[in-house]
């Protein structure tokens, strides 16, 4: 993990407030894992006290990308940063991702910026699939990807206005039951609403796949200090059956089988 002031290399809005930011450096680079993160100092004011965490998206060379999208002053500000603006980073940060043998294929679940982690999923993966959902096409940020690899991808909105009408879960669940005789080679990766991630999780334990998510609770420290975002995670050592686990410093990646959802 470095602390470090980066220049920034590109700021651009994809569409509908949501942006990809990136920067070089090759000590982070070279360091990142599948599913970890980066924590954001944004501005040097007390209103900024707290860093914003943020996925790592991809890492081509020595350019670290990420996606976001704002949703609060935070990321608000966020964007005013420019190409060749200096910011802080903090990471790579937390545990991701298992490494996906070869033998095996990979189930890539996504709902809106929940797509965050994947591509450096998929550029370190040989086979995968990609499940894509959003409410609406002005929220597909994916666009390269899915241009290149439509074989790959399934996407679905809640109107039907990009792919297929209907929720991500459905298109999910119709290729698992269509593959029923093949399910020992699956795996499942997850990340997005809650409410997505926890029917995922529900639906790979149904089919009896393996499944990790990458779960989305508030950060403040980033480093395990503060006890911000906490989650409940199964511990049959434990007398109640679960403990706490830090989102930040024991995940944000967590088997799916031993999350508690509230």
């Amino acid at each position: 993990m470095f602390i470090k002031d980066v220049e920034i290399y590109r700021n651009d809005e994809i569409r509908n407030g949501n942006y990809i930011l990136s920067f070089k450096d090759e000590d982070i680079a070279k360091n990142v894992k599948m599913g970890q993160f980066v924590e954001i100092k944004v501005g040097n004011g007390s209103e900024h006290l707290l860093r914003k965490p943020i996925s790592i998206n991809d890492v081509i060379g020595d350019e670290i990308v990420i996606l976001y999208k704002v949703v609060g002053k935070g990321t608000g500000d966020l964007v005013k940063y420019k190409k060749g603006d200096k910011i802080n980073i903090l990471g790579p940060v937390g545990y991701g991702f298992p490494k996906v043998s070869d033998n095996k294929e990979l189930l890539i679940v996504a709902g809106g910026i929940g797509s965050g982690p994947f591509s450096f999923v998929v550029r370190n993966t040989k086979n995968w699939k990609y499940f894509y959902g959003c409410r609406d096409k002005n929220e597909i940020i994916l666009d390269d990807l899915i241009n290149g690899n439509k074989d790959k991808f399934i996407v679905s909105t809640d109107d039907g206005s990009y792919g297929t009408k209907g929720y991500v879960t459905d298109r999910l669940t119709e290729y698992l039951e269509n593959n029923k005789d093949n399910l020992n080679n699956k795996i499942i990766f997850t990340c997005g609403p809650e409410i997505m991630m926890k029917k995922v999780i529900a639906i790979a334990e149904k089919y009896n796949v393996e499944s990790y998510a990458s779960l989305e609770e508030y950060m403040g420290c980033g480093i395990g200090a503060c006890m911000g975002c906490v989650k409940k995670i199964k511990n049959s050592e434990k007398e109640e059956g679960w403990e706490y686990k830090k989102v930040c410093k024991d995940g944000p990646v967590f088997k799916g089988s031993d999350i508690i959802w509230d």
